[in-house]
């Protein structure tokens, strides 16, 4: 068995991509008879793996609840600290000696960092890494973020003892533009959540009425509103489709708020005063399912991601896909889901008609998609990860 370290600072919501992981594989090790000991920390302080897990479960950020940690000095200390002028960077190493004189203890365990960037630890290190969009598309970041990573993970990668990633594509970004020896990645695809399944009119009706929708009647995209997800193109594609199509399928958008620039104004406030667009803003994470069974399609025209979790949970719903056919996603999706050239308005919008209107394909989508997502699931993600703890302690 193996003792295992956690930052778990990334669960606070709206919970993104690097969160939801964080909290599958953490729950995930709560439950191993393979990991011996866990232990969860953020910022200045530790927690026990059932408090976190309690406190997600009860404020739920994967719900869109509080935060799954409790407030402690670190919070209250950040927003003082962010008003003096550069003092971030000292905070930041404050915070790293905390860490190393507390989790000195701790130095026969195992420290995994969910989040690129690895904190000192006197014993052995792991590091996931999602995907490396900070340097092939720095402009999907904020300027701070790409400065960040490009100080910071060069550092981290070479001190890791072994690097996890999330897709086979990544693994060959981190190979091709930070040189990282391929033996030293290992590959732990993410996994589906069991409650992502195909669901009939009426066990949707409830929350779809909520929000004013209806089964079937819908095409949804899913994702955090910020340049990469694409959506600019998205929404030119869709608003070039028949107009009686766009009656029968409005396009519904469910994300927090992002960076970057807004959406075209004036084509959002046409589609919305047509009926053709609804903005829900993040939805939590208990009504995803929902909304997801109950769309009529699903479009993720995504310019770049690490491995893509929307297609995965949108088709494990049965629900006709669309996808970009770049960087991960063609990995994730298969040949259960269209796939469409993110740059090619056009191209969009042809296979955003056929994923409509193709009752065949729609058919077919309805059985592959389910079979494919059944593929990925967080147990094995969560098996992967404790085999990489183990090579790294022994």
């Amino acid at each position: 068995m193996v003792g295992v370290v956690v930052n778990v600072q990334c669960l606070a919501p709206p919970l993104t991509g690097v969160g939801r992981y964080t909290f599958e594989i953490l729950r995930m090790l709560a439950q191993s008879p393979c990991v011996e000991s866990l232990h969860c920390f953020s910022e200045w302080s530790f927690y026990r793996p059932e408090q976190v897990l309690r406190n997600a479960r009860d404020g739920d950020p994967a719900r869109g609840g509080a935060s799954a940690l409790p407030a402690g000095t670190g919070s209250r200390l950040r927003g003082v600290v962010r008003a003096i002028p550069g003092a971030y960077p000292l905070r930041c190493e404050i915070r790293n000696m905390a860490f190393r004189l507390r989790a000195k203890a701790l130095s026969g365990c195992v420290y995994h960092e969910p989040n690129y960037v690895l904190r000192p630890f006197s014993g052995p290190r792991v590091v996931t890494v999602h995907d490396v969009s900070h340097m092939r598309h720095p402009a999907f970041h904020p300027a701070s973020r790409v400065r960040y990573l490009e100080k910071r993970l060069p550092a981290s990668l070479a001190e890791a003892d072994r690097v996890i990633t999330v897709s086979g594509f990544s693994k060959r970004e981190l190979v091709d533009t930070l040189g990282i020896a391929p033996e030293k990645i290992a590959v732990t695809p993410l996994g589906v959540d069991a409650a992502f399944i195909p669901r009939t009119a009426r066990e949707t009706a409830s929350f779809l009425e909520s929000v004013g929708l209806a089964h079937g009647r819908y095409l949804l995209a899913v994702g955090t509103i910020e340049p990469r997800k694409n959506l600019f193109r998205l929404l030119r594609a869709y608003a070039d489709l028949p107009p009686a199509l766009r009656d029968r399928f409005p396009m519904v958008l469910a994300g927090a708020p992002g960076w970057g620039p807004p959406l075209d104004k004036g084509l959002v406030s046409a589609l919305e005063a047509a009926g053709h667009l609804r903005n829900l803003g993040y939805v939590p994470g208990g009504d995803l399912p929902l909304l997801y069974a109950g769309a009529g399609g699903f479009v993720f025209p995504s310019l770049y991601e690490g491995f893509g979790l929307p297609p995965l949970e949108a088709m494990a719903c049965g629900v006709p896909a669309l996808v970009s056919n770049a960087a991960s996603m063609p990995e994730v999706a298969g040949s259960a889901a269209l796939l469409a050239d993110p740059l090619d308005t056009a191209d969009i919008r042809r296979n955003l008609e056929r994923l409509l209107t193709d009752d065949r394909f729609r058919a077919r989508a309805a059985q592959a998609g389910p079979a494919r997502a059944a593929g990925f699931s967080w147990r094995a993600c969560a098996e992967k990860t404790i085999g990489v703890y183990y090579r790294v302690s022994g």
